[in-house]
């Protein structure tokens, strides 16, 4: 299948890179006519109207800047992977966590979305205890997607050359956003398809309206989950509401798809996805196109 760039991913206030735009867009939530966007390598949040290509606006979610070498800020970084809608009255609540490949990338937040206009509310989460939990049910941690699941986040931990398979995990929401003792349980693991002898390995997930999951996924040929490596081939997958595997459909050309989302609409599903380009030179962007629906 094919996406269509629609903008690239330009904001309003120059990043620890220098650049003024995102060049690591690795998690995407659309409210309305507002998309709201995280970068692993940046301590904001960004904010895009859909309807329109002005440059995005930046919430801070961590006080402090990155380093502007571009090694530094990688081992610096919160490495905020997910972002997912809260339920909620209003406008609702936004969850970010980090990945959890590392100490410095075990920080999460919750942004609360009324008070965007304003000073935004934002209350930072401490989520040593969810990897504590999560540890000693997969071979290396690398959270790179979570949907909701009723009243329990599902995790996807993405997996790599040297553990291929990528896993679902599940946790109580609550204890994620209140605190508390977590218990993480494994549901599922995932063996996709393998390109150039490179496994495909989850980057982003998002629930659908029948209770199916849609996957962002990406063939990176690399050992661990620190290390970038070359792009082979990226698809999107979709799961039934038991994780069994529907449907694969590769990226014509493969870009490196790291947040997903998606709408119904008469002939399907319409995407939104935003890329991570690899590179702190490199703009990420948003894509669109359609997806078909199972049954």
């Amino acid at each position: 299948m094919r996406l269509n760039h629609i903008r690239d991913l330009a904001v309003e206030t120059a990043l620890a890179s220098g650049h003024t735009f995102l060049s690591a867009a690795s998690g995407l939530v659309v409210r309305g006519d507002q998309l709201f966007v995280i970068g692993d390598d940046v301590n904001c949040l960004a904010l895009f109207a859909l309807d329109d290509s002005a440059p995005g606006k930046l919430v801070r979610l961590i006080e402090g800047d990155l380093p502007r070498d571009a090694a530094q800020r990688k081992r610096a970084k919160p490495d905020f992977e997910i972002l997912v809608a809260l339920p909620g009255a209003g406008v609702g609540r936004l969850l970010v966590l980090g990945s959890g490949s590392t100490s410095t990338r075990m920080r999460g937040a919750i942004v609360d979305l009324s008070a965007l206009g304003e000073a935004p509310g934002v209350r930072h989460l401490d989520l040593r205890p969810l990897f504590a939990s999560l540890a000693p049910l997969v071979a290396e941690i690398n959270l790179e997607g979570a949907v909701l699941w009723g009243d329990r986040l599902l995790l996807f931990n993405r997996g790599n050359m040297q553990f291929p398979a990528s896993h679902i995990l599940e946790v109580s929401l609550a204890a994620v956003v209140e605190g508390g003792p977590v218990t993480v349980s494994l549901r599922a693991e995932l063996s996709l398809p393998m390109v150039s002898g490179v496994p495909l390995s989850v980057t982003d997930a998002c629930a659908l309206d029948n209770g199916h999951i849609l996957l962002s996924a990406v063939a990176e040929a690399t050992a661990d989950s620190y290390t970038d490596g070359a792009l082979l081939g990226a698809a999107i997958a979709e799961l039934d509401w038991h994780f069994n595997l529907l449907a694969v459909q590769p990226l014509d050309p493969p870009i490196k798809v790291e947040g997903i989302a998606a709408q119904a609409a008469e002939d399907g599903l319409h995407l939104l996805c935003v890329t991570d380009s690899d590179d702190p030179a490199r703009a990420s962007a948003l894509y669109g196109g359609g997806f078909p629906m199972r049954g």
